[in-house]
């Protein structure tokens, strides 16, 4: 395993870690943690913008978002630990402004902004980028993970659907983005 590969796997398992001890210390404290969410509009509560990623509303919500986060942060990883942390940042910050200006009145927490933000960049990059790596990633994520389209859609008023938008439009940003430095940094 090449020193790039390791340190991606050491991201994905910080992340991972700090969600599960977050998650246990939640539980353990009778949800208290909960409280820590980001609540839209509310200047007492922008420090939610830091912590809500990391909370989780159940083990199986827990669970679900560990397990698509590793993988989709894995298959952006292909593209180099650096890529990976800057669509992991850019996807935090653009979920978590666009539910605390947009979100509906109640919290929000869990990683899924993030993990919609690493699924629509490689989708994205892949359309606009056009190497063969590029949409072999794009084949697997629309095999396995295709049926997050549908995370958009308001069906449930405990689902964070804000975060999945607001999340999937700055993933998707960061693929034009990257895609377009990419072809400009090819050319050369």
């Amino acid at each position: 395993m090449q020193q790039k590969d390791k340190d991606a796997f050491k991201f994905i398992a910080l992340i991972v870690v700090i969600c599960v001890v977050a998650h246990i210390v939640n539980v353990m404290t009778g949800g208290y943690l909960s409280g820590f969410g980001l609540l839209p509009r509310h200047y007492t509560h922008f420090t939610g913008m830091a912590a809500y990623p990391f909370l989780h509303g159940s083990w199986q919500h827990l669970l679900s978002n560990m397990l698509s986060f590793s993988v989709l942060a894995l298959l952006v990883s292909r593209f180099g630990l650096a890529r990976l942390i800057s669509v992991f940042m850019i996807s935090w910050a653009g979920s978590g402004l666009g539910v605390w200006i947009f979100g509906r009145m109640h919290y929000h927490i869990g990683l899924s902004g993030i993990i919609y933000g690493l699924w629509a960049y490689l989708l994205v990059y892949a359309v606009m980028y056009r190497s063969v790596k590029a949409l072999l990633i794009a084949v697997v994520v629309i095999f396995l993970y295709g049926s997050m389209i549908w995370g958009f859609v308001p069906v449930h008023e405990w689902i964070s659907y804000e975060s999945h938008l607001f999340g999937g439009l700055s993933g998707a940003l960061a693929g034009l983005w990257y895609a377009k430095r990419d072809k400009r940094f090819k050319e050369r």
